[in-house]
């Protein structure tokens, strides 16, 4: 029955979607395919099976596992598992799960003790030739969930002692799944193997794109031009392609956009450089938008944006009554200077939270940086928050677990620099440079 199921898998994927595994005859592995000593840390890639963006085809996907070298070597029992939500990625070459660098969410935050597991989603990893499902919540949010419970159970069988502890992290279009996640398991999604989520650790999100998109509307201007593209894309694709990127975008804009985003060679600087260079202002980082987008997206009541709009609304998360009720707390990290994911969708999530009775929350808008800078600050905010995290009545369990991994760094030249160290605090306040770490040569960035 089960190898019946697998073909089933298979045929499916062939059948339905365009996945990089389709291109061989070889039906994929289920399971851990490959194990990574990362220095500070150990990344295991799985495949796990989980159902495509319309919730019921069969679909195989790629995920990995990263865990401290104290939870590896089964020195220590880890404090529990994080599902970590992936920020945005648009080339294959830096596909989420692709980490081997300390200085790294990934890095970071395995060396806290818990053993994070994050899936590639769609369009990456095994399935790379596929576009992603970019800010499709609900599809995003359901794949996640499976690549977790799939890690997990593999821990398991692998001989690897955890508490049953369960987190829920992400930054900017992780924050947006990750607020998917809570919602799903809200809604019982796989309720007998994730019950609830002990505590979320959420940054910089569009938690609401309808909102974001009357703001850039309005402004004319964006100053991170790659987003703009992703978004209406991902809104496009779950709309069913009844609009086009023609309805939307200028002629001389639509004829980059395939190279740009589906051939997947290129970075979010390259994109953006490209975008700015092309059609706005390399100089001040701005690009007016009437030299990218035709008239009708200014008009929410036009035609191509009608179905959009729908899909906007429909991929937030306030404009449907619900609260994260399984979940028992989430603190939010958000930039009121955040250039890319404005404030107000912070602002907006607020107000849901509380019209719909949840004050488990709060949230930290301290950063004066703009978005990926205060996505380092995330990194760092979160690794204090865990180390700081004791689970309702476990006290007495989480006293015996070291909070988070301490190394020696050195610098390139053999010197002493920093001893027994946190990544997190290392992450903080080493300035951008070689370093070695475990006999390891690392860069920080």
């Amino acid at each position: 029955m089960k190898v019946l199921r697998r073909i089933f898998v298979v045929l499916s994927v062939l059948l339905v979607s365009t996945l990089a595994v389709a291109e061989t005859t070889d039906e994929p592995v289920i399971g851990i395919v490959g194990r990574t000593d990362c220095g500070s840390f150990w990344r295991y890639d799985f495949n796990y099976e989980t159902v495509d963006a319309d919730g019921e085809t069969p679909i195989v996907l790629s995920a990995a596992i990263f865990m401290s070298q104290s939870v590896h070597e089964k020195v220590i029992k880890a404090k529990g598992c994080g599902l970590l939500n992936h920020y945005t990625i648009t080339d294959d070459k830096e596909r989420p799960t692709n980490v081997t660098g300390i200085f790294s969410l990934e890095g970071v935050f395995s060396n806290s003790n818990y053993i994070m597991i994050e899936s590639d989603g769609f369009g990456f990893g095994i399935d790379a030739k596929r576009n992603q499902k970019y800010l499709q919540g609900r599809a995003t949010a359901r794949v996640n969930i499976d690549a977790f419970l799939a890690g997990r159970k593999l821990m398991e069988d692998e001989g690897y002692e955890f508490e049953n502890v369960v987190l829920n992290l992400g930054y900017s279009q992780g924050g947006n799944s990750g607020m998917w996640v809570n919602r799903l398991v809200a809604e019982g999604y796989r309720s007998d193997e994730l019950p609830k989520i002990d505590y979320c650790i959420i940054g910089g999100g569009p938690y609401d794109m309808y909102s974001h998109y009357r703001k850039l509307a309005e402004d004319n201007v964006s100053q991170y031009p790659v987003a703009l593209p992703l978004i209406l894309s991902g809104m496009i694709d779950a709309g069913g392609y009844k609009v086009k990127n023609e309805d939307v975008f200028t002629d001389d804009f639509v004829q980059y956009l395939s190279e740009l985003f589906d051939s997947k060679e290129h970075d979010t600087d390259y994109i953006n450089n490209f975008i700015y260079e092309k059609y706005g202002n390399a100089d001040d980082k701005s690009l007016p938008l009437e030299t990218i987008v035709k008239p009708e997206f200014f008009d929410e009541e036009s035609e191509p944006m009608k179905d959009i709009v729908y899909h906007l609304k429909e991929n937030s998360l306030v404009y449907d009554s619900w609260k994260p009720e399984k979940t028992d707390k989430i603190s939010f990290y958000h930039s009121p200077f955040d250039e890319v994911v404005p404030f107000i969708n912070q602002e907006n999530m607020e107000k849901h939270l509380l019209d719909n009775g949840y004050t488990s929350f709060d949230i930290d808008s301290s950063s004066t940086e703009g978005h990926t800078d205060s996505g380092t600050l995330y990194a760092m905010y979160t690794a204090l928050l865990l180390s700081e995290f004791v689970p309702t009545g476990m006290e007495d369990v989480f006293s015996n677990i070291p909070n988070e991994e301490t190394h020696d760094i050195y610098s390139i030249d053999g010197r002493l620099i920093r001893k027994q160290t946190t990544l997190s605090e290392a992450f903080r306040s080493l300035p951008k440079g070689v370093y070695v770490i475990n006999g390891r040569k690392v860069v920080k960035e």
